[in-house]
């Protein structure tokens, strides 16, 4: 048993920890860099120094007994997590084999002022016995900087105490405890450091000619998949409980790390705890709580979404792991822990519903000071030789990255080009103007490239995506306005005209007469298909350059990644259309919009008997688990049901109907699908089931309704759960641009002070491809300017009817004014014709001091 050095050497290849988490968080305080995370009762990855890296898989007990008859690993028992205070991010685990007479307790947490994650352990022996006729061995596997493979473990002596220290590159890591190791030939500490698989602590239990005692004593272990195990010294005493302290530290040297595991473990831990759990509740105390109806879960994915914004520079990250990492290694050193700006947008706007504007004010700082590019290099994406980061545009984001800015894939969403500039006017001139020189770059690269994506939100195929439209419609809206904020008239001609151009051929491009799925009495053939995989035509100088060269009645067919086949676009159907109405592009009684609803939720929706309704999120689609349940493999797997689905079908009932009571069923729903810990799962099981010829099943062993092994939490989910209930108490969904549903007949934008609301209804007659607009000498109206002025637009009135060739809109002008104004038409080719008045004068009218004005005028071209 005398100390060893082992030959490097490798070990068993390194995965990461499952994707299901039971628990996770940080300090609210920028002193301690240090993220964690659970899976059942143990912990699961670590991350230090920043969000995308970790440098832990798992740290958990294995309990055996002195007569040498078993040995129990912590994370295969019966557990419970749970929050001891609601509103803070501190966890107590309890894990038990009453079988085997024992049950740990582990309140988990941070140091607030150091690199270090604190686990408070009380160990119990039950049912007569006591400790010390049990074995307790702390086991933890490192993946120092992001990395499992080629780590080093070797046993370090700081001041008093014997350590464990892992450490690669410049990544170091400390694990110590506040009791003694046991003792073992010479008084040596029984402490190991060994390859996985081969020489480690479990194997020395657990492996095949094992006699469930630890035997190994190595010293060294070098440059490869390594472990770490200590056997904690219980005492003599026939008591029936032994509580201790757990540290994990970390640092940039060897030094750094043992000394900040020492100045923990001899700090006051209940002050630390104290002093973590009062950090989240100042937190907590400053978020909106919704006129009292934020619930326990609201404020659970508050501070989830917290815990995921990086400390250094407010990035925030999609998930704090990897889906299905017990099957992933080190060739998928990225997982979920990536920036993605579509999630970032979805999740940050959620913080500010919540009150927690300055989370979204520095997510949006390093959106445009850190993430966006700002130079050209490559031909196009993934044909990018001789450029360090890959691809890039100027003005451009990248489809991810590590959360310093360098480029992860190389894709180019457009959607994700424009939720920036969104979030950006959703936090006022004070943020955006600042920006102004940067959000034109990004304003420009959209008009210029869009509205054809290379990937859509799903990331597999390019074209003309409904959802991603409807992004950078609101976005060009949005940066329209910032530009007349900054002077920039020019540029805000500019974006208007597209985004109208956008919004009015969006169902030409997208919106399928003869559509596949047309065999049921409530199904017609006409529907939003989830993508027209036409190129752009890039014809001509006027707007007719952004039209696909085939519309989406052409018999074009998709291959959907995954395994998911070759099929008609026509056949495909997802519900990115609903982001037309979240992005306030179109009204949720438009026809079209209303019309997709039956194909989409015969096709797509299932119910989870005693949990309520969830989507799939497209038919053919293969991320997820194999038939079986095997893990995802990218070739062969069935995707499962998404509750982000329930919440936004949630969010668009609120806004069909405003009435905000109408989303409760949705919020439900999402609540039973979340664990019971309260986190929402990116995916969860259904029953078995056929999606048009698409097998799904309902693998042993799996419960319907509960998370697959994707991804739980997903930050995307959580932050929809906010959102969900802000708009439930509000009565409207409160994360619609109203710059963009005031602009599209879409929403009604209450008048600020020193205005009032005017009704403009204008009986023009047309043909089709030109829409009207009104104009006038006010700034609201578009001080003349054709590419500035109001669009008005033909609304619903019946499910067969229109109010053509009544268009209407509303405008808030200034108050007791006399405004002179005139309306147009824009033609097909983006000419202007405008109406015939007698001596070709303006109309005039006096808008009140309070209260509406309605205007029924009458054109003649």
């Amino acid at each position: 048993m005398d100390m060893k050095i082992l030959a490097a050497g490798a070990g068993v290849p390194s995965v990461w920890g499952p994707a299901d988490k039971s628990f996770l968080g940080t300090s609210t305080t920028s002193a301690s860099r240090v993220y964690f995370t659970g899976h059942r009762g143990i912990v699961s990855e670590v991350f230090y120094p920043v969000l995308d890296t970790v440098n832990t898989v798992d740290l958990q007990f294995l309990v055996g007994d002195t007569a040498k008859t078993f040995v129990d690993e912590e994370k295969r028992q019966d557990y419970t997590v749970t929050q001891p205070d609601k509103r803070s991010m501190r966890w107590q685990a309890t894990t038990t084999n009453s079988g085997h007479n024992w049950r740990i307790t582990k309140t988990v947490f941070t140091d607030p002022g150091r690199n270090a994650l604190i686990q408070r352990v009380k160990f119990d022996a039950l049912n007569g016995r006591n400790v010390t006729q049990f074995n307790l061995y702390l086991l933890h596997n490192p993946a120092m900087d992001n990395s499992g493979a080629g780590d080093t473990s070797r046993t370090v002596t700081a001041g008093t105490r014997t350590m464990l220290v892992a450490s690669e590159n410049s990544r170091f890591s400390a694990l110590a405890v506040s009791r003694a190791w046991e003792a073992g030939t010479g008084g040596l500490p029984m402490v190991s450091s060994g390859f996985v698989g081969e020489t480690d602590g479990w194997t020395d239990l657990l492996g095949g000619t094992s006699d469930k005692t630890m035997s190994w004593r190595n010293d060294l272990a070098s440059g490869g998949n390594v472990a770490q195990m200590g056997w904690v010294d219980l005492g003599t005493s026939a008591v029936t409980s032994v509580s201790f302290d757990v540290v994990l530290a970390f640092g940039a040297t060897q030094n750094e790390a043992t000394t900040t595991a020492n100045a923990t473990l001899g700090s006051n831990l209940a002050t630390l705890q104290t002093t973590y759990d009062s950090g989240w509740k100042t937190y907590t105390n400053g978020l909106n709580n919704q006129g009292g109806t934020a619930d326990d879960q609201y404020y659970l994915a508050a501070m989830s979404l917290k815990t995921i914004q990086d400390k250094s520079n407010g990035a925030m990250i999609a998930g704090m792991g990897t889906p299905w990492g017990e099957s992933s290694g080190d060739a998928n050193n990225g997982g979920y822990h990536l920036v993605w700006p579509r999630d970032l947008y979805k999740f940050a706007g959620a913080l500010v519903t919540a009150g927690d504007t300055a989370s979204g004010t520095s997510v949006v700082n390093y959106l445009f000071n850190t993430l966006q590019q700002t130079s050209d290099c490559g031909a196009s994406e993934y044909n990018a030789p001789g450029c360090p980061q890959g691809y890039s545009r100027a003005g451009r984001f990248p489809q991810n990255a590590w959360i310093s800015g360098w480029q992860y894939w190389q894709g180019t969403q457009m959607d994700e080009q424009a939720m920036p500039i969104i979030l950006a006017w959703r936090l006022g001139p004070s943020v955006y103007n600042p920006l102004w020189p940067k959000i034109k770059k990004t304003a420009d690269y959209i008009v210029n490239v869009g509205p054809w994506t290379q990937q859509e939100r799903w990331e597999e195929n390019s074209g003309y995506s409904p959802s991603t439209i409807a992004a950078e419609i609101a976005g060009l809206v949005c940066a329209a306005t910032i530009a007349r904020a900054n002077g920039d008239t020019a540029s805000a001609a500019r974006y208007l005209a597209a985004a109208d151009y956008w919004q009015q051929s969006v169902d030409r491009w997208t919106f399928t007469t003869t559509g596949l799925h047309d065999n049921d009495d409530d199904e017609d053939g006409r529907y939003y298909i989830r993508m027209n995989v036409a190129k752009r035509a890039n014809m001509g100088t006027g707007p007719q350059i952004y039209n696909p060269v085939s519309g989406p009645d052409a018999a074009l067919t998709i291959t959907h990644g995954n395994g998911g086949g070759t099929h008609d676009q026509r056949y495909i159907i997802d519900g990115g259309f609903l982001e037309l109405v979240r992005m306030g592009v179109k009204r949720p009684d438009d026809p079209s919009i209303v019309a997709t609803l039956p194909e989409y939720d015969k096709i797509l929706m299932r119910t989870i008997p005693g949990k309520g309704d969830a989507w799939f999120r497209y038919n053919y689609d293969g991320y997820g688990e194999r038939i079986g349940g095997g893990s995802y493999d990218g070739l062969t797997g069935r995707g499962r049901l998404w509750p982000i689905f329930t919440a936004e079908r949630g969010m668009f009932t609120i806004a069909r109907t405003g009435v905000g009571s109408d989303g409760i069923p949705f919020l439900n729903t999402v609540k039973a699908f979340s664990t019971p810990q309260g986190f929402i799962p990116e995916q969860v099981w259904s029953q078995p089931t056929n999606v048009t010829g698409w097998n799904v099943d309902l693998p042993t062993g799996a419960t319907a309704g509960t998370p697959t092994g994707s991804m739980s939490p997903l930050n995307w989910a959580m932050g929809e759960y906010i959102s969900l209930l802000a708009s439930i108490r509000a009565g409207k969904v409160v994360d619609i641009p109203s710059v963009v549903c005031g602009r599209y007949n879409a929403c009604v934008v209450p008048p600020v002070a020193g205005e009032v609301g005017v009704s403009i209804n204008v009986t023009a007659h047309t043909v089709v491809g030109q829409h009207v607009y009104v104009t006038g000498n006010t700034a609201a109206l578009g001080n003349w300017n054709t590419d500035l002025g109001v669009p008005v637009a033909i609304v619903p009135v019946a499910p067969d009817s229109t109010s053509y060739p009544v268009w209407k809109n509303r405008v808030n002008l200034p108050a007791g004014s006399t405004v002179q104004y005139k309306y147009y038409r824009k033609n097909a080719d983006g000419s202007v014709t405008w109406e015939n008045l007698p001596g070709g004068g303006n109309r005039t009218m006096s808008t009140p001091g309070t209260g509406t004005l309605t205007r029924n005028d009458t054109v003649t071209w």
